[in-house]
C-alpha cells in the first residue's frame, strides 16, 4: 500500500530525503536508517531509467516509497517512468496553466488524459492488476515545481488546474527569478513564496518545498507544509566525511612521503 497520497490529503508532516548518487545501496541504506520516503533526482542526477527501476526495487523492498523528479514535463518520459509505479512525481519548471494541464492530462489514462496504455508494466504488477488504468491517477501524488518568474505571473491559473495535489517551492531557482540567485532569505524571494503559501491555500493545494534560510524542516512543518524533501544522499555523505576529517590529522590523511608532515 501507498501511503503518501493519503498522508498528503490529510496534511500529514512528511519529510523525504533525496537521492543525487546513483546507487541503489545508498537509496536501500538510507530506508533502513529510518527515512522510509526517498526522492530520485533525475533532473540533477545521473541516473538512468534502468538504473532508477534498480534503485526504486531497493528503497520498496526496504519498506519505502518513491518520488521521483522528472527532468521536465516531457510527456514521453512521464510515460515511461509511471509505467515503473513511482508513489510520486515532482515535475520542474511548470510557467503557465497550459503545461500544468498537458502534465496532468500526461499522467492519466483516457478518458481523463492522455497517458499511453500497456498492459504488462511493473506498475500494474505486470499486468495482474486489472484495477491499474482505473486507480493509477488516484493513486499518484503530482507535484508541480513553482520556481521561475512565469510560474509567478500565472501562479493563480496554474493552482487552478484540476489534478494537481501539491504545489511544490524551488527557493533556489525561485531566488533566481526575482534577481536574488541563492539568497533564498532575501526579500522578494520571502515575498513570492508568501504569495504562492496564500494562493496554495486559497486553492486547496498541499505545499512542498526544501528547507531555506529562514526556515527549517521542522519549522516548515509548523507554517503548515505538508512536505519537506530534506537533506541529500551527497550533504549527508560529505557531512560525515568532513567530521571525520575534522579530527584525523591531515599528516594521516595524506598519501605524500613516508614520515612527511
Amino acid at each position: 500500500m501507498k501511503y503518501l497520497k493519503s498522508r498528503i490529503a490529510a496534511g500529514t508532516p512528511t519529510y523525504g530525503v533525496w537521492m543525487h548518487i546513483a546507487s541503489a545501496s545508498i537509496a536501500e541504506a538510507t530506508v533502513h536508517a529510518g527515512f522510509p520516503l526517498v526522492l530520485i533526482d533525475n533532473e540533477h542526477g545521473p541516473a538512468s531509467l534502468e538504473t532508477t527501476l534498480g534503485m526504486m526495487r531497493a528503497i520498496e523492498a526496504a519498506g519505502g516509497e518513491v518520488i521521483i523528479r522528472v527532468p521536465s514535463s516531457d510527456p514521453i518520459y512521464l510515460k515511461r517512468i509511471l509505467e515503473l509505479g513511482p508513489s510520486g512525481l515532482l515535475v520542474p519548471q511548470i510557467d503557465s496553466a497550459e503545461e500544468a494541464a498537458a502534465t496532468v492530462e500526461a499522467c492519466r489514462y483516457p478518458p481523463h488524459g492522455r497517458r499511453g496504455f500497456a498492459r504488462a508494466i511493473r506498475a500494474a504488477r505486470y499486468g495482474q492488476r486489472p484495477d491499474y488504468v482505473r486507480e493509477a491517477h488516484g493513486e499518484l501524488t503530482l507535484m508541480l515545481q513553482v520556481e521561475t518568474r512565469a510560474a509567478l505571473d500565472n501562479l493563480e491559473a496554474i493552482a487552478a488546474v484540476e489534478g494537481i495535489d501539491v504545489l511544490f517551492i524551488g527557493p533556489y531557482d525561485l531566488s533566481g527569478a526575482v534577481g536574488q540567485l541563492g539568497e533564498t532569505g532575501g526579500a522578494e524571494v520571502l515575498e513570492a513564496i508568501a504569495r504562492i503559501e496564500s494562493v496554495a491555500r486559497d486553492k486547496g493545494l498541499a505545499l512542498g518545498t526544501v528547507p531555506r534560510a529562514t526556515a527549517d524542516a521542522n519549522q516548515l512543518f509548523e507554517m503548515g507544509y505538508s512536505l519537506v524533501m530534506g537533506t541529500s544522499d551527497v550533504a549527508a555523505l560529505m557531512a560525515g566525511l568532513q567530521a571525520e576529517a575534522e579530527v584525523i590529522p591531515q599528516a594521516a590523511r595524506s598519501l605524500g612521503p613516508a614520515g612527511a608532515g
